[in-house]
């Protein structure tokens, strides 16, 4: 069984059970479509280790296993280790909507705003997140016809740009997308414009211009192309680990130029820019890739 998310961003949850984060979710949708949970929240996902990954709008599911008002799914557009189909979890039945899709192909159209607003045919209108993705179906001078789990609707051009485009420059887009986020409030698991985690920042920076490098940062690390340091360009990704960069991987950050990097730093931070040289990092940086 497959299903496309019905909510304009939905965690996937590591226990299939309610508790005081999701029921402030559950209060704070009934204002707002893009949930921002608040710093107390944020730290309860992390200390508690309640959520592993987190979805968008639209994106697709594949369906294991219902069990009351949960259901057990795999994300194939998340790349991880735990399953060869695609990131494992819970979610609600309630953030998702049917769909006689069989895979998540096709050319897109990915929200490359921090927000953008689609209009439905009747009228009625959603907040969605950057990195977004959508079918289109028409197009017009000012705005694109796009395929969503509630039907059809429309977005403006000026908030969206097809997946692929990027070709050759994918780096300096990288990098231009990253420093709209500069102190957004950091989410452990977050891959929305609602809060990203160090891994999840990249994958969705990398995932709007049609790259797919894995959703967790240790899978990330074997992904790209692999380049010294010395030679990294401005969207490259520079990965950090344990024991000055010979233990395990456990941050990410996006090279920006002039040995500086934008990144999710840590629980309780924000989105910064931080000179390697010199700093914690510096020791634990243990590979620098590429994607293009």
């Amino acid at each position: 069984m497959n299903k496309l998310v019905s909510q304009s961003n939905a965690f996937l949850w590591r226990k299939n059970e309610m508790n005081p984060v999701l029921a402030n979710i559950l209060e704070a949708r009934k204002e707002t479509d893009l949930v921002q949970i608040n710093q107390e929240d944020a730290m309860k996902l992390y200390e508690d280790s309640l959520v592993d990954s987190d979805l968008l709008y639209n994106d697709f599911v594949i369906v294991d296993e219902i069990e009351g008002d949960w259901a057990k799914v795999v994300v194939p557009s998340q790349q991880s280790f735990q399953d060869e189909r695609g990131y494992p979890g819970w979610m609600l039945l309630s953030d998702l909507e049917d769909t006689d899709k069989t895979s998540d192909t096709g050319e897109k159209i990915a929200v490359v705003v921090p927000k953008a607003e689609i209009t439905y045919e009747n009228g009625e209108t959603r907040t969605v997140s950057f990195g977004t993705l959508f079918t289109k179906i028409a197009e017009t001078d000012d705005s694109y016809t796009i395929e969503t789990p509630h039907g059809l609707a429309t977005v403006l051009r000026t908030q969206v740009d097809l997946q692929h485009k990027q070709g050759d420059n994918i780096g300096i887009t990288v990098v231009q997308m990253a420093m709209q986020f500069l102190d957004l409030p950091y989410v452990w698991a977050g891959i929305s414009s609602a809060g990203f985690d160090c891994s999840g920042f990249a994958f969705t920076l990398y995932r709007t211009c049609g790259k797919y490098i894995g959703r967790d940062a240790t899978e990330q690390s074997f992904r790209g192309e692999k380049i010294d340091y010395a030679n990294a360009e401005p969207g490259d990704l520079l990965f950090f680990a344990y024991e000055e960069g010979k233990g395990e991987v456990h941050h990410v950050g996006v090279y920006i130029g002039n040995d500086e990097m934008i990144h999710s730093q840590t629980p309780g931070s924000k989105v910064i820019l931080t000179k390697i040289a010199g700093s914690k990092y510096e020791p634990e940086l243990c590979v620098t890739s590429r994607h293009r």
